[in-house]
This record gives C-alpha cells, sequence and structure tokens, in this order.
C-alpha cells in the first residue's frame, strides 16, 4: 500500500510565510495583532504555522493548541488548556493569582470558591498571557478553529478585544465554514475587523510548486508526465500530493478510506446520483446529469443541495464539478466493473446526436461500443485541430488508431483509410510537440505504403518524419532526401515544399541550404503557392539579410490555414536582428510569435523554439528579471528535448551571471549528457561553471573538448565565438588563480589554439564582430577599451562592464589609477543595476587599495599560501606543525588585513598582489 511521505522540503508558501513575520513584527511594534489562516483540508496550513514557529523560536515563545472534531459541544477550551499549560511552565506555578485557572491546572494551588466565574477565567488568562508576552514576544497558535466550542470562541474573541501587552500574536487556522454553518462567521467578521488583522487565504499549488514537492519526496527530478498527472488528481493540495507522489495511478487504500468517508455516509439516492456524476469524467453540465438520472426538477434539485452542502460537488456554470478531483476518482473507483459499463452506456446514449465527440467516444468506449467510440473519437480530433487543440487531436487520433478492427469496414465509416490517421497524427504530434511519438506514427504509416504505388504518399511521410526527427534530434534530412528521390523531377508543389523544408534543416550550413532555398523560391515564385513562397522567401531573405522578404514571408503566411509556419517568421526575424545586434527588435519579435504560438495551441512546440529567441536576446539586453520569468514559465511547459536544452542552457548562464551558482551547476549537469541534438551550445556554460567552481582545469579540459567539436564549424560564427571567448574567460581565470612557468605554457598552448579557431570562422554582422572583438583582447590582455566600445553601440550592459573590468585591470598593472577608477565606476554601476553580483564583487574588489605586502608577517604568508591551495585550518595546521585554532587566528588577521571578507576574496587578492610568492 502506498503511503503518504511528507515533504521534506516547504514549497508555494514563502509569500505567506513573509506575511505571518510581518505580522508578528506589527505584534512587537505596534500592538497584538491576529493572523487568520484560511484553506480547506490538506492546503498546509499546519504546515505553515509550523514553518513560522520554526523561523521565529530565537525571537520569540511560540504556544501552539488545536481544537478537536468532537462536535460543538465537546472538549471546552480545548487549545488554550495546551497553550496555558506551556505558558505556566515558563511563567512558573505561583499561587494566587490564578484561581479560576487551578481547576484546570491543579499545580497553581486550590481553587477553592473563587467569584467571577468564567468572567474571571478568561481575566487569569488573559494576565497570564500579557505577563509572559513582557518578557518575550509571544505567538499562540490555534489550530482548527472551525472545530471550535462555543467556550473556545468566546475565549479568542476576548482576547483579541482584551489584548494590550504588545508582542502578542495570534496565529489561527481554519477551514472556511460550510454553507448553511454560521457559528464561526461572527468570530471571523470580529477579527477580520481588528485593525492588526492580517487574513492569509491558503490557494492550490501550480504545476512548478508541485514538481518541486514531488522532488524533494522521491529525491530526483519527477518526470513531466508525473507532475502533470499528480498535479491534475491532487488539484495541487500538498496532503494529497503526498500521498499519490509514489501512488502509480491508483488512489492509495489510506487516502481512499478518507475520501470515501464522506460520500459513504450519503443517503442511499444521493449516494446514486454521486456515483453517476463521477461517472462522467469532471464537469457535468446539468440538462446531462438530468438525463442520465432519470429525474429532473425538484427532487433532483435537493439531491443536488445535499452533495453541495456535503462539499462533494460545487457549481461550475450551469453544471457541477467535483470539489476535488480525487474525490470524483475513489467514487469511481468504488463502482462494480457492471455498474461502470451500465452508467457509461447511459451517458452515450445521451449524448448521441450531440456535437460532443470527444465525451461520447469516451463513453462509448468504456461501455464497450468500439465501433461508435471509433467514429466519435475522429470526428473529435476534426474539432480539436479546428480549435488549435492539437495535443488533444493527437490523442483522439491515437485513440482511433487503438480502436481500428481490420476486420471491420472502418474505412466506409470514416472516409478515410488507416495510412491517412496515421499521417494525420505524426503531424497532430509535430504541432503539438510530441516529436518522438509523431516518429513512431509516421513510421508506421510508411510501413504500411507500398512507395513505388503511392511515392506522393509516402514522401509526405517523409516529410513528416523528417521535420519530427529535426525537432527532436536535428537528423531529418536523410528523410526529406529519401523523399525528394521519389517524387518526379520539375516544379511541382510537393517538391517545391519539400526543398523548403531540407533548406531550412540544412542551416546553418548556409552553402549546403542556399541551393534548395533559391530553388524553391522559384518554384512559389512560378505556382503561385504561398507555403513553397513563404519557405524560400525566409531562407533567401536570412541569407541576403534582406528584411523586405521576411516581411513579404509574413504577408503570406497570415494567409495560411496552418499557424506553425506562419511561427517560423518570428523565428528568422529574432535570427535577422540578433545578426544586427538589435536585441530589442529581436526580442519583440520572438515575443509576439510566441504570444501566438500560445493562443494557436503551439506553445510547447514553436513557443519553447521562440522562447529560446526571447530568452537570450533578454539576457543580452540585461532585462534579467524579465528573461528569468520567460524562461521559468517555458520550461514548466514540458518542452521537447532539444527547446529544453536550449532553454536550460540560458537558464544556468543567467544564474551563473547572478551568483546562483547551485542553480548554474543544476542547469549545466542536466545538458552535459544530453543524448540528442548538437551539444556545441552546452560548452560555453559547462566550463564557465567549472571555473566559477574554482575547477580550473576542469574548465580547461572542456574548452579542449569544444575545440574538439566538429559542429564548431557548422554552427553559426555568432554562436560559436561566445563558447571561445568563454575559453579564454577560463585561461584568464586559470592565471589569475594559479603560478608558474608552466602553467603558463599551458595557457598560451591554448589560446593559440582559440586564436586558431577564431581564425577559422568567418564575421556574420556586428553582435558577431563584437564576440571577435572581445575574443581578440582576452587572448591578447589588451585591446579592453574598443571592444568595450563595441558592447556600447550594441546596448548590451553585461558584456560592457566585463570589458570595462578587464580595461580597468590592465590599466592598474600600467600604473593608470586614474584611468582605472573611471572605467570601474561605470563597470560597477553596470553590474549593480543588473545584479550581476559575482562581477560586481570582482569589481569591489579590484578598486579597493592595495593592500601592503609588509603588513604580513612571514607565517601569515606562509598561511595564506596554503589559503590559496585550498586548504582548511585543520590541514594548514597540520602542514604548519600547529593547532587548528592558531591557524584559524592566523587566518582571522589575514582576511582583516587584507580587507577580504571570505577565504576565496583573500585567494583571489592574493594573487592579483603576487602575495603567494617566494
Amino acid at each position: 500500500m502506498a503511503e503518504r511521505v511528507v515533504s521534506p522540503v516547504f514549497v508555494g508558501r514563502a509569500e505567506e510565510l513573509s506575511e505571518l513575520a510581518a505580522a508578528l513584527d506589527t505584534a512587537v511594534e505596534q500592538g497584538p495583532a491576529v493572523a487568520l489562516v484560511a484553506g480547506e483540508a490538506g492546503i498546509g496550513k499546519s504546515r505553515l504555522l509550523a514553518e513560522f514557529a520554526a523561523s521565529v523560536r530565537d525571537r520569540a515563545m511560540v504556544a501552539e493548541g488545536a481544537c478537536t472534531e468532537l462536535g460543538s459541544d465537546s472538549l471546552p477550551y480545548a487549545p488554550f488548556v495546551t497553550v496555558l499549560r506551556r505558558l505556566i511552565r515558563v511563567e512558573g506555578a505561583l499561587p494566587g493569582p490564578y484561581r479560576q485557572l487551578a481547576r484546570w491546572f491543579p499545580e497553581l494551588g486550590d481553587a477553592g470558591e473563587a467569584e467571577g466565574g468564567r468572567h474571571r477565567l478568561f481575566e487569569e488568562a488573559l494576565t497570564l498571557i500579557e505577563r509572559v508576552a513582557a518578557h518575550r514576544p509571544l505567538v499562540i497558535a490555534v489550530e482548527d478553529l472551525h472545530w471550535a466550542d462555543a467556550a473556545t470562541r468566546e475565549l479568542l474573541g476576548f482576547l483579541a478585544r482584551n489584548l494590550t501587552q504588545p508582542g502578542v500574536l495570534l496565529a489561527i487556522t481554519y477551514r472556511p465554514p460550510e454553507t448553511g454553518d454560521g457559528r464561526l462567521g461572527p468570530l471571523l467578521s470580529e477579527l477580520s475587523r481588528r485593525p492588526r488583522t492580517t487574513t492569509l487565504r491558503l490557494h492550490r499549488l501550480d504545476r512548478q510548486d508541485v514538481a518541486r514537492q514531488l522532488a524533494a519526496i522521491l529525491g530526483t527530478e519527477p518526470d513531466a508526465a508525473v507532475v502533470r498527472r499528480v498535479h491534475e488528481r491532487s488539484d495541487g493540495n500538498p496532503l494529497f500530493v503526498e500521498a499519490l507522489a509514489r501512488a502509480g495511478e491508483r488512489t492509495p487504500d489510506s487516502l481512499r478510506s478518507l475520501l470515501l468517508s464522506g460520500p459513504r455516509a450519503l443517503p442511499e439516492p444521493a449516494r446514486e446520483l454521486l456515483r453517476i456524476a463521477s461517472v462522467a469524467g469532471g464537469r457535468v453540465g446539468h440538462r446531462l446529469l438530468a438525463r442520465v438520472a432519470g429525474q429532473d426538477g425538484a427532487g433532483l434539485d435537493a439531491l443536488l443541495r445535499e452533495l453541495i452542502d456535503a462539499s462533494l460537488l460545487v457549481t461550475s456554470g450551469d453544471g457541477y464539478d467535483f470539489r476535488h478531483a480525487l474525490i470524483r476518482d475513489v467514487v469511481y473507483e468504488d463502482l462494480l466493473p457492471g455498474e461502470r459499463a451500465r452508467l457509461h452506456a447511459r451517458y452515450a446514449e445521451a449524448l448521441r446526436g450531440s456535437d460532443a465527440h470527444a465525451e461520447l467516444a469516451a463513453h462509448a468506449q468504456a461501455a464497450g461500443d468500439r465501433r461508435s467510440a471509433l467514429t466519435a473519437a475522429y470526428r473529435a480530433a476534426g474539432q480539436a485541430r479546428r480549435t488549435y487543440a492539437y495535443e488533444e487531436q493527437a490523442r483522439l487520433l491515437g485513440q482511433v488508431l487503438d480502436l481500428w478492427d481490420p476486420d471491420v469496414d472502418v474505412d466506409a465509416d470514416l472516409g478515410v483509410d488507416r495510412v491517412a490517421v496515421l499521417t494525420e497524427a505524426a503531424e497532430a504530434c509535430m504541432l503539438s510537440g510530441e516529436y518522438a511519438r509523431g516518429v513512431d506514427l509516421a513510421a508506421e504509416g510508411l510501413a504500411e505504403v507500398d512507395e513505388h504505388r503511392e511515392p506522393e504518399r509516402a514522401a509526405l511521410l517523409l516529410e513528416h518524419r523528417g521535420r519530427l526527427r529535426h525537432r527532436l534530434s536535428m537528423t531529418g534530412v536523410a528523410d526529406w532526401e529519401r523523399a525528394l528521390e521519389l517524387l518526379p523531377a520539375g516544379d511541382g508543389l510537393q517538391r517545391g515544399r519539400l526543398l523548403g523544408v531540407l533548406a531550412m534543416g540544412l542551416l546553418p550550413e548556409v552553402d549546403r541550404a542556399r541551393g534548395p532555398f533559391e530553388e524553391a523560391l522559384r518554384i512559389g515564385r512560378r505556382t503561385g503557392d504561398p507555403l513553397v513562397t513563404v519557405r524560400g522567401l525566409l531562407g533567401v531573405g536570412f541569407m541576403r539579410r534582406d528584411p523586405g522578404m521576411l516581411e513579404e514571408a509574413r504577408t503570406l503566411a497570415a494567409r495560411l490555414d496552418g499557424h506553425d509556419l506562419l511561427m517560423t517568421v518570428p523565428m528568422y526575424e529574432a535570427m535577422l536582428h540578433t545578426v544586427a545586434g538589435d536585441h530589442r527588435r529581436a526580442v519583440a519579435a520572438a515575443r509576439e510569435g510566441l504570444r501566438h504560438a500560445r493562443r494557436y495551441g503551439l506553445g510547447r512546440s514553436r513557443g519553447a523554439e521562440l522562447a529560446h529567441y526571447a530568452g537570450r536576446g533578454l539576457i543580452w539586453a540585461g532585462q534579467w528579471d524579465e528573461a528569468a520569468e520567460l524562461l521559468r514559465d517555458s520550461l514548466q511547459e514540458d518542452p521537447p528535448p532539444l527547446s529544453r536544452q536550449s532553454l536550460l542552457i540560458h537558464s544556468g548562464r543567467l544564474a551563473l551571471l547572478r551568483g546562483d551558482l547551485a542553480a548554474a551547476a543544476e542547469a549545466a549537469s542536466a545538458v552535459e549528457h544530453a543524448g540528442s541534438g548538437s551539444p556545441y551550445a552546452r560548452h560555453g556554460l559547462l566550463c564557465l561553471v567549472a571555473a566559477a567552481q574554482g575547477a580550473f582545469e576542469r574548465a580547461d579540459l572542456l574548452v579542449e573538448r569544444a575545440l574538439a567539436d566538429p559542429d564548431l564549424t557548422r554552427v553559426y560564427s555568432s554562436d560559436a565565438r561566445p563558447v571561445l571567448v568563454a575559453g579564454a574567460l577560463v585561461q584568464r581565470a586559470r592565471l589569475a588563480h594559479g603560478t608558474g612557468e608552466a602553467l603558463r605554457r599551458r595557457v598560451a598552448a591554448r589560446q593559440d589554439e582559440l586564436a586558431a579557431a577564431d581564425a577559422r570562422l568567418g564575421v556574420d554582422g556586428r553582435l558577431d564582430r563584437a564576440w571577435q572583438v572581445t575574443l581578440h583582447a582576452l587572448l591578447e590582455d589588451g585591446g579592453y577599451d574598443r571592444a568595450a566600445e563595441a558592447w556600447r553601440e550594441l546596448r548590451q550592459p553585461y558584456e560592457l562592464a566585463l570589458c570595462l573590468y578587464h580595461g580597468a585591470r590592465v590599466a592598474l598593472a600600467a600604473g593608470d589609477r586614474e584611468g582605472a577608477t573611471a572605467r570601474l565606476r561605470e563597470a560597477a554601476r553596470l553590474a549593480d543595476d543588473l545584479g550581476a553580483k559575482p562581477l560586481a564583487r570582482e569589481i569591489a574588489l579590484l578598486g579597493r587599495p592595495r593592500p601592503a605586502r609588509e603588513g604580513l608577517t612571514e607565517r601569515e604568508r606562509d598561511v595564506l599560501r596554503l589559503i590559496a591551495e585550498g586548504l582548511s585550518n585543520r590541514q594548514i595546521a597540520a602542514r604548519l606543525h600547529i593547532s587548528p585554532s592558531t591557524a584559524g587566528v592566523h587566518v582571522s588577521h589575514i582576511l582583516t588585513k587584507l580587507g577580504a571578507s571570505t577565504r576565496t576574496e583573500a585567494t583571489a587578492i592574493a594573487f592579483r598582489e603576487g602575495l603567494t610568492g617566494p
């Protein structure tokens, strides 16, 4: 039996945790405060209070009590008995002041016949609370107020009205009152009107938070399909996520028993209606439910009201839905197989003749009527395509193929054969981003087609499979070339379309792509076919750097029925603007395309590719917050593998620039061994992360791997040179953190290799020229001002700040402190504005006064050399035959004298100032 496992990581409540902390601050600074935490069962109210309590225990006392689920008149004052017992232990059991409380706590003395009754009891509780709070801030946590008895509610209201001692926070959790339950309403209304009351309503987790929770529970990143399934079944309820984490498809028995307790307590008529509603599979309209249930009017309304009052169903538009998907699941799973089949058949009969083809297909299949299900599923797939729901179209066509019976004349029912359905399904997978599945479907179709008798049909399947393979792993060219062999020579439309696809797949090998692009454009112009013409215009226009041709392509693409090619236009526009160094226009084109892609159901496929261009442009333009949000949202959509790699590379690079080394290393690890596509773009991130980790020799090995990659000469030079620049930065870091003639020789050899790789590349546009100038400056350790001006013209702030920093470093070494100071001042402003913490630290370090060499004692210089080697205090002590505590004292003195805050900064200063030498 799969059991619930508590998540070791608290997710999705950072804002609420901050608001509770602010409420405690208010209580301390302004006077007693109240925090109301509302939410459904399992939403995380208790976990939030527990995390809050743990976070404030160093500055406040926390006393917790909970109401019990035993009815409104049982266990009076239950939470306060627990809270006050805790406070008495702190305050001390002193007889006298608490005569009424002595009835609960005999250690306080003889209760006697104290006068005042309940009012005296409330006053004594108030006095005790304020006495404790006078010495230290106090959080009184009362959980599950929805179960509170009347006496508890009255005492809580009394305390809220009469507390005056600053430093008291009443933190209260509750479930919003059920329909018709007004017992809690007056108290909540009173509490919420108080001037220092904070009300928090906990909402369900989104998919990203569910993924984080699952990763913490499972100890590894869950598959996107698992995240999607658990998020859908749990509705984002953290308790249900924990229960479903390792449960697979079936609801765990422990959770099933909990969720079925409510339905099983219902009278039989209401319970039967709930069973009928569960078979609908989700939201069900009132009319459909009435038809299937066989009743309507007041009787049905009364049963529905009973289910709504029991918090099992909720109204949804003109129908009903289950409050939680899991309640629906367990009620459905509780049905006998025969009951399910009969109820599905009743739904299918009620839906027959309507346009709800997808629902009809599901119910007919569950009822065993395969032929009706197949026909309905095919019609539903057509509906899905017309509404841009390509993932749903692919699923429905898969259902058609699963139901296909070779012994039944299905072709007559549908008007198409199985190969046509396979072709449609492969294309739907291409549009929805399910590339691997699409490859399999196209291959299945090819296996059923005789390419000699039906060459055009085979060529179309090869075209689809090639496009799917290209988007999956950049390996589609062979399929397109084979498809062209099957078609007759000439200017046929299918041949023109294939030539355009082939040319796009051959990029960035411009010389190979030029001929097919030009031929496709010629065929398109001659035949007037817009699809062929658009592909030709995009390729030829990009290679000629002609924005007018791309604009013509956009106009023609807008007239096409499909949107896939229309979304290709902004990709080429973004590429063209990027080459020119116009990041603003590149980002604008990509973002507009991304918005359209999401609108037309292409967010996971074309949208992910457009997010690559937009994210990269935003990073280069210095709009890092926008870049982070865009990349995070796009990764959350579970993009295909190649797009995911690109987005992770950009995310990792941005994290590295901001100083989040852990996130950068995680991204680098995720892409380092990816098994498909060109690995070239990964190299820059991998070697820079290794250098940031201080693993300079490993970083250099990664540079060597990049230089040996054959893709170096295949990618665009503007994509290759940033990797060469990363390699040159690694060599600068090696020199800054190491000494010796042997190291200098190895670095010089690697710099020669980087220069040779650069020489083999052409120069394509202003951006590429800026990368080249920067590379030369890093290799020669000079000419940084020229590189800085190139980045200034392109308005690329990080690279500008980096070149200013290196220019200042060289100026300082030449004795030009005034020039260095001016460069550092501008670089510091840019780095601070960006939030580029590592670069800002380096700039600040370089701008500090130089430490006096004679300021360190001989022993401190020995210790500094060992710090630079990465040794711990204990290792330093062993090497120098001193105690670890003495080594620690030396380290502290060294940091103070060098003005360094960490050992890493001290090491950087030591290498910069030559303090590690003999």
